[in-house]
């Protein structure tokens, strides 16, 4: 006999998912106020150093597509409001439905493209002007944040297929 889907460990690995993806969320805003106070220090004083604002600008992306992927976690993107206003419950089921197979297809394409951009930074060795830092830093972040995305969007779809409900942004 086949052992049963453990569902609650996946669950589990989804939520210990994203608590990892508000680490790196949170020490991409630290980075960001660390370069941006740095910056100002370098400028005020005009100091004759690198202007650490280019790590800002690399915690951007981090910021942008792991927390996209939080965003897909606690369902607090745009399509929150249609499901919080339905009255019916099928409606609700079918908008998170609906949302879930759309974001397939979103962080499908944006994976794939992402993929191909980071394949193209690792072949040309490009590298940030400032601080040298290589481009496929930030840009690996494009990628990996839409493989969270669609991790949590099988989680969604799973949920929807058990019954379960779709996490409340307090839970999170």
């Amino acid at each position: 006999m086949a052992a049963a889907f453990p569902i609650d460990k996946f669950f589990l690995l989804e939520r210990r998912l994203y608590g990892l993806e508000k680490a790196i969320c949170m020490l991409a805003l630290l980075v960001m106020l660390l370069a941006v106070m740095g910056s100002v220090v370098v400028r005020n004083f005009d100091l004759r150093v690198l202007n650490p604002g280019e790590y800002g600008i690399i915690a951007m992306a981090p910021l942008t597509f792991v927390g996209a992927a939080m965003c897909s976690y606690t369902g607090t993107h745009i399509a929150v409001d249609v499901i919080a206003l339905a009255k019916s419950a099928a409606v609700r089921r079918l908008a998170r439905l609906a949302v879930a197979l759309a974001m397939v297809v979103f962080a499908t394409v944006y994976l794939w493209t992402g993929w191909h951009y980071l394949m193209g930074a690792v072949e040309s060795g490009e590298r940030l002007l400032d601080t040298g830092t290589p481009i496929v830093v930030p840009l690996c972040f494009l990628p990996l944040g839409m493989a969270m995305v669609l991790f949590h969007t099988v989680a969604e779809i799973v949920r929807l297929a058990t019954g379960r409900e779709a996490h409340a942004e307090e839970d999170a």
